[in-house]
């Protein structure tokens, strides 16, 4: 006798409709508020008080919160509610560290396998990173060190690397923009342009020594001033 097919196999899934794609946009808000520093390390979340501010109820936002504390960039305490992380220094290290060592990976393995459209593409956007230092767009240097980061890890061509790398993705960039905020970004820049030059040019230990560099020295900005 045949065993009758499982009734989940021919199982409609209806689009899940507007409360779930309101919860994504209050999450998004809250997620770029943080990175971008606009919600500092420490700061109290009232979860009315956003849900007024984005014309919400209160459910889409505790439900953010919750996504947001999943992600380690937000903590509820019990009593007193949800607040911005502050990171302590152990673990600022721990992750600058883990960031180091993932990101030198792949530069070594960007050396060998960057093609030369990706190597012209990297040398532009380095173009548009620098035009928006020029103009004090913080905003967009923020952007653009971001997706130069992501678009070296793409020239390594290793399909793991960007899983692993997003376990720690969110919490690097909210770190990282306090690094620009201290006016570490001309400093960044310069090293971003010399780092392009030495991935094109094959020159494998020393673009991992700059990349190396480049990561720790913005960890040691943090750490000195006590910006977890």
């Amino acid at each position: 006798m045949g065993m009758r097919k499982s009734s989940t196999n021919t199982l409609a899934l209806k689009p899940l409709g507007e409360p779930v794609q309101r919860s994504e946009r209050v999450y998004q808000a809250l997620l770029n508020g943080i990175i971008r520093g606009d919600l500092d390390s420490g700061a109290q979340l009232y979860a009315d008080g956003i849900a007024q501010q984005l014309a919400v109820s209160t459910t889409p936002v505790r439900e953010a919160l919750s996504r947001l504390e999943k992600d380690g960039l937000v903590v509820k305490v019990p009593y007193q509610g949800w607040f911005v992380r502050r990171f302590q220094e152990p673990e600022v290290r721990d992750v600058y560290e883990m960031r180091a060592a993932l990101e030198c990976f792949s530069v070594r393995l960007a050396c060998d396998r960057i093609t030369p459209e990706e190597i012209e593409w990297l040398l532009a956007h380095q173009a548009a990173g620098e035009a928006a230092l020029a103009r004090q767009d913080m905003e967009a240097y923020r952007l653009y060190n971001q997706e130069l980061h992501a678009a070296i890890m793409r020239a390594a061509k290793n399909s793991q690397l960007a899983p692993v790398i997003g376990q720690i993705s969110l919490k690097t960039q909210m770190l990282s923009a306090k690094t620009i905020r201290l006016g570490r970004s001309s400093r960044a820049a310069q090293e971003h342009r010399r780092l392009i030059d030495l991935i094109a040019d094959r020159e494998t230990a020393a673009a991992q020594e700059l990349m190396q560099h480049h990561i720790l020295s913005a960890l040691e900005d943090i750490l000195r001033h006590g910006l977890g």
